[in-house]
């Protein structure tokens, strides 16, 4: 094999591997405000290479737009590679009217992992300074996000969404 067929192949094999790697899809949303009837919810995700990880955006019903990341937990996540607001070391203003079972869940780690293996968690972060935390049964955990699921988001506004993608 010649060195520039070698390299178009290291170059196919790396392009197919980025393609099967990463996926995108939209979530099926709705979002319940206190005293207020639910209204739909525009959000989306896109994985990374392998699927563990990824980034999110959503855009709630007012126009205020989020974006963050999320990771499906596995055995071996660290208490350093969480956001900080499942870890419990963020400044608490930010927490808002989200509620404990889901700010500051990994407080221990081992408990958070046994309890979200295989499952994701997200953290996103609205342009007018709302937190929004979600968590996604998955229903394929070593398919990501992309073997479909459900979840649910809290923001430190009160809103609680509910989600299927």
């Amino acid at each position: 094999m010649t060195r520039r067929n070698a390299g178009r192949a290291a170059m196919i094999a790396l392009s197919a591997a980025a393609f099967l790697g990463c996926a995108s899809g939209d979530v099926t949303g709705r979002v319940t405000l206190p005293g207020q009837a639910a209204t739909p919810l525009t959000m989306t995700w896109s994985s990374g290479l392998f699927g563990g990880s990824g980034k999110m955006s959503a855009i709630m019903p007012d126009g205020e737009r989020f974006s963050g990341t999320y990771q499906v937990v596995k055995p071996g996540l660290t208490r350093s590679t969480m956001d900080p607001a499942w870890t419990g070391d963020a400044p608490g203003a930010n927490q808002g009217q989200i509620d404990d079972s889901m700010w500051g869940a990994g407080r221990d780690t081992m408990t958070f992992i046994r309890a979200y293996e295989n499952k994701a968690v997200a953290t996103l972060r609205g342009d007018r300074g709302t937190t929004m935390l979600c968590r996604f049964n998955l229903d394929a955990g070593g398919a990501g996000m992309g073997g479909g699921g459900t979840g649910e988001c809290q923001a430190s506004t009160g809103a609680k969404i509910s989600a299927q993608f």
